[in-house]
């Protein structure tokens, strides 16, 4: 049971920090070549110097508020284990449950949400014409092509997923633990009452 109940601590810990960086990477979200690529898109006029400036730009600016919304609320998710005190219960109640249960339930959302966003974000990011894009771009550092966005996001998606799985690998653990528990608790006192008529 300390195996377990320690392995519980820091898989939640780790959950934390991944939602952490999911928030991390909801921020980044629209930099690197995917904030070049919005800067050939002049909100003003309503004038795109590249064709798919102006889609992939509404697009990221859109996903990266709901990324980050998204994020937190998954950091909130984690954050209920412990006021649930998840971390260090040697028996799992109703709240621990239903706290486990958001955990996994969110985990698996966030990462579907996420995919989708991802991919459809890089279907937009695919059609513009990088050669055109980088010799209209003016920024003083130059152009920088680059698919890092996409590839962390994938990373984050991958992450999330594990994340839920090994919370249901706990939670069954732990099932499994308890019951092995109690069926020993409960042959306990046959077992003394047997060693006192033996005497």
């Amino acid at each position: 049971m300390k195996t377990q109940m320690r392995f519980q601590k820091y898989l939640i810990l780790a959950i934390l920090i991944v939602a952490a960086l999911s928030f991390v990477y909801a921020l980044s979200f629209c930099g690197g070549t995917v904030y070049q690529y919005g800067t050939l898109y002049d909100q003003v006029n309503d004038k795109e110097k590249v064709e798919g400036a102006k889609a992939l730009f509404e697009a990221s600016q859109r996903y990266n508020d709901i990324l980050i919304w998204l994020a937190v609320a998954f950091i909130l998710v984690v954050v209920l284990n412990y006021v649930m005190a998840t971390t260090k219960r040697r028996k799992y109640y109703i709240t621990n449950y239903i706290s486990i249960g958001l955990t996994i339930a969110y985990a698996f959302a966030f990462a579907a949400v996420l995919a989708w966003i991802v991919m459809d974000t890089y279907s937009l990011f695919v059609v513009i014409d990088k050669d055109l894009a980088a010799a209209k771009f003016l920024g003083t550092e130059g152009f920088k092509y680059s698919t890092i966005n996409f590839i962390l996001g994938y990373v984050v998606v991958g992450i999330s997923a594990l994340s839920a799985c090994l919370m249901i690998f706990n939670l069954v653990w732990k099932i499994i633990l308890m019951k092995g528990e109690k069926k020993l608790l409960a042959a306990a006192p046959v077992n003394s009452e047997t060693a006192e008529e033996a005497v």
